[in-house]
């Protein structure tokens, strides 16, 4: 019995039946209780808070010259030994997130993120240690000094009454999570195919991958798990990721220069997978890279 069946939920597949769902006026992504997460909530409440990231989100487009350097350097700096997951991938959607929000992200603030992923309960939203680790990356975010960027925009908004306190408190960590999760673990992914001797681009990876496999909506009949693993890496509709372009500018700047330090060849190592029932990705990837000869 898998995780979906255990929970009661109905599961839809197949990309027109999965499109036809998140189009549907029928299905909410709000089950109720008032969340103040732009990802638990719709009609008007939902368009303005996406509103309000959506415009910061466009200060990353198109990809700043010095963020691509600073992503190439990263990646041109790995050794001849690292680790996909540890060396490469979160490095890159470290330093993208950073930048997203306006905060510099140390390694304790990353850990804390991946541990609120890998604890959510995005069946039946009760799991207590997801919820705490949450909480703790919102007061966290709440007392950081911020540059020009996400959390300044996001502050500034409160102050101009488009944002409510709760609001403020929780959309920076649904922000970090969204830039930083599904880059870490299709950078990782992707970098594994890469290393394997993948020549597929990186458009074709993402709708192969599709680091976040499912979301969950409500009904009539229940919740609903709707599959992207179909060709919707996006998703669509009034949910559909604001940050597509950002994710695909990223990628392809961090694949490019990651290629560029395969050119040579590479053995990989054992490799590790996270369990997650929902978002997809790697746990440990080592490369060793051959040396070229002269």
């Amino acid at each position: 019995m898998d995780e979906f069946e255990r929970h009661g939920v109905a599961v839809v597949s197949g990309r027109n039946a999965c499109a036809r769902a998140l189009r549907s006026p029928e299905l909410t992504s709000d089950p109720g209780g008032g969340s103040p997460s732009v990802l638990l909530r719709d009609g008007d409440d939902h368009a303005r808070v996406r509103g309000v990231l959506r415009a910061i989100i466009a200060g990353l487009e198109p990809f700043p010259d010095s963020l691509r350097a600073a992503v190439e350097d990263g990646v041109g700096g790995l050794g001849p030994a690292f680790d996909l997951v540890r060396d490469f991938a979160r490095p890159v959607a470290g330093t993208v997130t950073s930048a997203v929000l306006g905060v510099d992200l140390d390694d304790v603030f990353l850990d804390r993120l991946e541990a609120t992923t890998a604890n959510l309960d995005v069946f039946g939203g009760t799991d207590g240690a997801g919820q705490a680790a949450a909480f703790r990356l919102a007061v966290q975010l709440s007392r950081a000094e911020a540059e020009p960027g996400g959390l300044t925009a996001l502050r500034e908004a409160h102050a101009a009454g488009r944002l409510d306190d709760d609001e403020l408190m929780f959309n920076p960590v649904v922000l970090a999570h969204a830039a930083y999760e599904n880059s870490l673990n299709f950078l990782a992914c992707a970098g594994l195919e890469l290393a394997s001797g993948s020549s597929r681009s990186v458009r074709d990876m993402v709708t192969a991958i599709c680091p976040a496999r499912y979301v969950l909506r409500f009904g009539p009949a229940g919740p609903v798990a709707v599959s992207l693993a179909d060709g919707l890496p996006f998703g669509l509709g009034r949910h559909a990721c604001p940050g597509s372009g950002v994710a695909l500018a990223e990628a392809e700047i961090a694949l490019t220069a990651l290629a560029r330090r395969l050119e040579g060849g590479c053995e990989v190592g054992e490799v590790r997978w996270k369990t997650h029932p929902v978002f997809h990705g790697l746990a440990s990837a080592p490369v060793v890279v051959r040396l070229r000869d002269g």
